[in-house]
């Protein structure tokens, strides 16, 4: 009989006392990767609270891009070029944060800041003013987001690891321990039978 998960079985005590400890320490892993599982899990939720805002941040979007629209029509090309040379560029940090040994992007950016000049219209000042303030709000949100993401994959894995520690490898290891000591104890039983026949073929003597 084989056992997929275990390999080739051997009917002798040092394997089985080897098998022994191999199911001790699936089942240490197993209660490793349950905990980590929950702390994904708390995680995540706590992400879930944060991407609620999204349909808030598409709506501020929206509207900003009403506004430059509007602006774009009120003010020309021209205008809208000569504010976008004045914007200050949008700087993007990315670090990593591990949450329990799950490697998750950190996002940091610097100070946005779009148009603001007397010489611009209103339209345009406007409109670069309601933009910042999206743009600002937007990327909390782009970074919950991307943690979210990946700890929804690791998430995944972990659970896929459980499942089949506790479906097929533990079973596994179970049964096959189960199956050696049936051998061993038959072996026993030859071998305890086999010297009570020897010894009572020698008093026959």
């Amino acid at each position: 009989m084989s056992f997929r998960s275990v390999g080739r079985i051997l009917p002798t005590k040092g394997f089985l006392i080897r098998l022994r400890e191999r199911a001790a320490l699936l089942q240490m892993g197993v209660e490793a990767l349950k905990m980590k599982r929950d702390q994904l899990i708390r995680e995540s939720q706590e992400l879930l609270k944060q991407l609620h805002a999204r349909k808030d941040i598409d709506k501020k979007l929206e509207e900003a891009f009403s506004m430059v629209k509007m602006a774009y029509a009120v003010a020309g090309p021209q205008e809208m070029r000569k504010a976008a040379l004045l914007a200050t560029p949008l700087r993007i940090e990315v670090r990593t944060k591990s949450v329990v040994g799950v490697e998750t992007p950190e996002i940091t950016t610097s100070e946005f800041k779009l148009a603001v000049s007397p010489s611009l219209n209103s339209a345009v000042m406007a409109a670069a003013a309601k933009l910042s303030e999206a743009i600002r709000e937007m990327m909390p949100l782009v970074n919950a987001e991307a943690r979210f993401e990946r700890i929804a994959e690791a998430l995944a894995q972990t659970m896929r690891k459980v499942n089949a520690l506790e479906k097929i490898v533990i079973p596994d290891y179970t049964a096959a321990i189960k199956y050696v000591e049936e051998l061993l104890e038959e072996e026993d039983l030859e071998e305890f039978l086999t010297i009570k026949k020897y010894r009572q073929i020698k008093r026959g003597e």
